[in-house]
């Protein structure tokens, strides 16, 4: 009996290693602004979303990125119309918004999410240029 217990602990412990290790896989990837850079560099397959609203990207955005508005109600009917085997690099001012858009969008089926780190105010610290 005592035999019996122990295995079924081990395969419990087991069990709970390998539920967290998938969770873990599914997390969103914070990047850096050179992480950010490389990854940009294909702009075949990686897409630049700015997820603030449209007039925080109207005072200046990162070259090549796509509005979606994150605070906007359509903002998960925009991103369903989003190819779910692209890679996609999401932005906001600080990170916060778009560690919350990567969320959602990992949840909705997508599989290559990162998120910039300090948002485009670790852009503009890093001295990298941005567009109006």
């Amino acid at each position: 009996m005592k035999l019996q217990k122990i295995i079924f602990l081990l395969l419990a412990l087991v069990l709970v290693k390998i539920d967290y290790t998938q969770a873990q896989s599914s997390e969103v990837k914070a990047i850096t602004v050179s992480e950010f850079e490389e990854l940009a560099k294909n702009k075949g397959a990686v897409r630049i979303i700015d997820v603030r609203t449209p007039d925080e990207m109207a005072e200046g955005h990162i070259p090549n990125a796509k509005n979606v508005d994150y605070k906007n109600n359509n903002f998960k009917s925009k991103i369903a119309k989003l190819d779910k085997n692209r890679t996609y690099i999401l932005y906001c001012k600080t990170g916060v918004r778009s560690e919350n858009a990567a969320d959602l969008m990992k949840a909705a089926g997508f599989t290559h999410i990162y998120a910039l780190n300090g948002g485009i105010e670790a852009w503009q610290e890093a001295g990298k240029p941005i567009e109006k």
